[in-house]
């Protein structure tokens, strides 16, 4: 496939009038969209914010350069660290995994004390992992706030040992580090407020028997969003779990995030709102997607919270070669640390995280700023990204995973040749040279890195390659890189 003709086909799926239709009903800050199957977007009508695709490619450009993000899973779940009645149970479900009742589960909060807290040092691991943005959980579905919500009594200021605004310190180290900070919000589960949901879950408590679904939308889920939007002013506002989220519950939530030009929203919102950019748990897409941005979110053990007896770390090749991956298909990584009750970031993650950055500061150029490769799966060596430049020059950064025994290995289907090459480690130089079957790039000596070594190959226009297999479409997702962990329930 011609990489130049990736922009126009997202282009024509995503704002040509083959593919909108706006209800003139339509208040001006949504249109209702409709799509061809082809377009692998899930079934629409679909809400999304009426903007034309430069005013949504400007609002993405951080985000699509950024392409590493952390995740904290942090609440009052971690008192209990996965333990119930001296059984494991679960994580930052083990509320609802273990039926605990919401004055026992109540009661965990005093031990929530943040003693050890560092918003500082949260952020100095942020910046040494090579993070571009950070991405809290403001509200999990235990209903807990990390703030002091002026809506429900249960948070972090009132209700717990903390007794302090946990975010603002947070928001604030790490926006001086030049990271973007996001918010999660789980808006529709709520095991403890009166009228929160319960998911897909029966009440397991009498309390939880009271109240309206929408009282409790209009009352406190709705209120809290506008809190940490006028509060905190998020760059990305994080929805999780859309369970009874009809498009009437859903539209006052997107009336209000789209009041707020820059903010990023994600797919989970529900009620037909589309977001900006699609979410995948702990799965990496088998190939590139057609249509809208991706981040993928994932775990370095089992566990999103702090669970004490969940010790299978995932090994640093394995989180490096995700971004690898992740990023060869255009999209983003979240990737998720989970601290205890007195705000301990554990070692083996932080070990990890910063053993990403020591990688990313020999390798970044072939992460920040580039866009997927022009192969839309995964070559028998490794992956692909690629930079584009006014006047049509171009970077093509090849990412080793395989070093081959002979040092020499194929872009198939690629007839240009290339101006230059160069390894990021150290900038030795690389040759290639053109075969019936594409490029030749023959690799110096033994890999510099062991993981993933990269080179830069520059050519005088975008790389175009011939007879690729076509972009993907399906919605599923195949783990292209092999992931020890089990999947945890959904969040």
């Amino acid at each position: 496939m011609n990489s130049k003709l990736l922009p126009l086909i997202v282009w024509l799926v995503c704002s040509s009038p083959l593919f909108a239709a706006e209800t003139p009903a339509a208040p001006a800050a949504a249109a209702i969209r409709m799509a061809p199957a082809s377009a692998g977007l899930p079934a629409l009508p679909a809400v999304v914010r009426s903007e034309t695709a430069e005013q949504r490619d400007a609002r993405l450009k951080w985000f699509r350069e950024a392409r590493f993000g952390l995740f904290i899973h942090w609440g009052v779940y971690a008192v209990p660290a996965g333990f119930w009645q001296g059984k494991p149970v679960a994580a930052e479900w083990i509320m609802n995994r273990g039926k605990i009742p919401i004055a026992a589960y109540k009661a965990f909060a005093k031990d929530f004390t943040a003693a050890k807290y560092d918003p500082q040092a949260w952020a100095q691991l942020a910046e040494d992992a090579g993070v571009k943005y950070v991405v809290i959980t403001a509200k999990h579905h235990d209903g807990f706030a990390l703030w002091g919500s002026a809506y429900s009594n249960w948070n972090a200021v009132k209700a717990a040992g903390a007794r302090r605004d946990l975010l603002q310190p947070l928001a604030d180290a790490v926006r001086a580090r030049g990271i973007r900070f996001g918010t999660y919000y789980s808006q529709s589960q709520d095991w403890v407020n009166l009228g929160g949901g319960k998911g897909n879950t029966p009440p397991w408590d009498e309390e939880q028997k009271k109240g309206s679904f929408d009282d409790y939308l209009q009352r406190i889920s709705l209120p809290q969003v506008r809190e940490l939007l006028e509060k905190y002013h998020p760059d990305i506002l994080w929805w999780d779990t859309e369970y009874q989220m009809t498009p009437e519950r859903a539209r006052p939530f997107f009336d209000l995030v789209t009041s707020y030009p820059d903010l990023l929203i994600n797919s989970r919102l529900g009620g037909g709102v589309l977001g900006d950019f699609r979410t995948s748990e702990q799965r990496i897409p088998a190939s590139a997607m057609l249509g809208r941005a991706l981040e993928v979110n994932m775990t370095i053990n089992n566990s999103w919270g702090f669970r004490s007896d969940d010790l299978n770390w995932k090994s640093a090749e394995q989180l490096i070669r995700n971004l690898s991956d992740i990023t060869s298909k255009d999209g983003n990584y979240l990737l998720n640390v989970g601290p205890t009750a007195e705000g301990v970031i554990p070692e083996p993650e932080a070990d990890r995280l910063r053993a990403i950055g020591r990688w990313l500061k020999v390798n970044g150029e072939a992460i920040y700023g580039t866009r997927g490769g022009p192969y839309p799966q995964a070559l028998s060596w490794g992956r692909t990204t690629q930079k584009t430049y006014p006047g049509d020059g171009a970077t093509l950064y090849l990412h080793v995973w395989e070093w081959p025994p002979d040092g020499k290995i194929l872009l198939p289907g690629v007839q240009q040749a290339a101006r230059s090459g160069r390894l990021l480690s150290g900038g030795v130089p690389v040759q290639s040279s053109a075969s019936a079957a594409g490029l030749v790039v023959t690799l110096p000596g033994s890999a510099p890195d062991p993981v993933v070594s990269v080179v830069a190959l520059e050519f005088e226009r975008p790389v175009e390659v011939m007879d690729a297999l076509p972009l993907a479409t399906e919605t599923g997702a195949s783990g292209t890189l092999a992931d020890p962990s089990k999947s945890p329930p959904p969040r």
